[in-house]
């Protein structure tokens, strides 16, 4: 009971303390900015553009858990579903929004004696979920009449050449032979030497999944449909806000915002969305007050998303096993 009460402490105290990271970073960024225009945009959103996001927004839960059904069929869409939700819950409460996939692997999994399949299963939907991202991105740095950093065209596509790559990789037997020889020799560490088995499971998952390009596929066009939603949100709310570019300019900002996000430095992201949008929307000639007025916005309509899932968290019996 004292290591559970001192792990309970532990993790309350990081989760305090990235909390903290983000309310900094938003500080060190209002020292730059008027504080008295911010709260001025706050009033310049419109019923109809707050609803228009909301419909987007809600618009995309059902494709995130049709999305993750093609690489777990057996399983029912409403439990999906329900998981995808609660990932989102746990995406804005813990550090990083990598913990809301790691959350849902684990209650998918936890049981079933093919659980490093389910694993692989929700690392495969969010690979390919980035993939979408940086397609559209790419699109969109081709079909701006803006300048684009030059960083952001090769950054962007390496990096989706890079997830293509890994998602495809264990294709090849050469590679899933390293692959299997690299947990090997990790099973040399006696403390690791009992992952080996599911480290191994999970390699030849993986393979399998691969293995599939309809789902694969399928899955991709889901996740591009997903991604043209999200890019919506964006661009509806900051309507209200009296900031109107293109579409292929929002499609490579969402992208940056969306990989500054993912690092577990603070809580949803808190305090790095801010900075991204406010840094791409500035050097498209964006006012950084008008910027920031916009992530605080689209926080609180990803809030309103985790707000969901945590109520079907405490209210909704989500089974470990089928």
């Amino acid at each position: 009971m004292s290591r559970l009460l001192q792990a309970i402490r532990s993790n309350a105290a990081r989760s305090v303390l990235k909390l903290l990271i983000g309310i900094a970073l938003i500080a060190l960024l209002l020292r730059r900015l008027d504080f008295h225009a911010v709260l001025e945009a706050f009033h310049r959103f419109s019923a109809s553009s707050i609803i228009l996001t909301l419909t987007l927004f809600v618009a995309s839960w059902p494709i995130a858990a049709a999305r993750w059904k093609l690489f777990a069929p057996r399983f029912a869409f409403r439990r999906l579903f329900e998981l995808t939700m609660i990932g989102q819950f746990y995406s804005i409460v813990l550090p990083g929004q990598i913990a809301g996939e790691a959350v849902k692997a684990y209650r998918l999994a936890k049981g079933n004696a093919d659980a490093e399949r389910l694993a692989a299963s929700v690392a495969m939907d969010r690979i390919i979920g980035m993939i979408a991202l940086l397609l559209i991105a790419g699109v969109g740095t081709a079909l701006t009449p803006h300048a684009v950093p030059a960083s952001l065209r090769v950054l962007l596509p390496s990096i989706c050449a890079v997830l293509v790559f890994g998602l495809f990789g264990f294709r090849i037997p050469m590679l899933h032979a390293a692959a299997l020889r690299l947990t090997d020799a990790v099973g040399a560490l006696p403390p690791l030497r009992r992952f080996i088995p599911a480290l191994q499971r999970l390699v030849h998952a993986w393979r399998d999944f691969a293995h599939m390009p309809a789902r694969v596929f399928a899955s991709l066009a889901l996740a591009c449909l997903f991604q043209l939603l999200a890019l919506g949100t964006y661009a509806a709310l900051a309507s209200g806000l009296g900031i109107e570019l293109p579409a292929a300019d929002w499609a490579w900002v969402v992208a940056v915002a969306s990989l500054a996000v993912l690092l577990p430095v603070s809580i949803g992201g808190l305090g790095l969305r801010e900075g991204a949008l406010v840094g791409c929307l500035s050097y498209l000639g964006v006012p950084g007050e008008l910027a920031i007025a916009l992530s605080l916005g689209l926080f609180a309509v990803m809030l309103s998303g985790a707000i969901v899932g945590g109520l079907i968290e405490m209210t909704a019996h989500v089974p470990d096993a089928q």
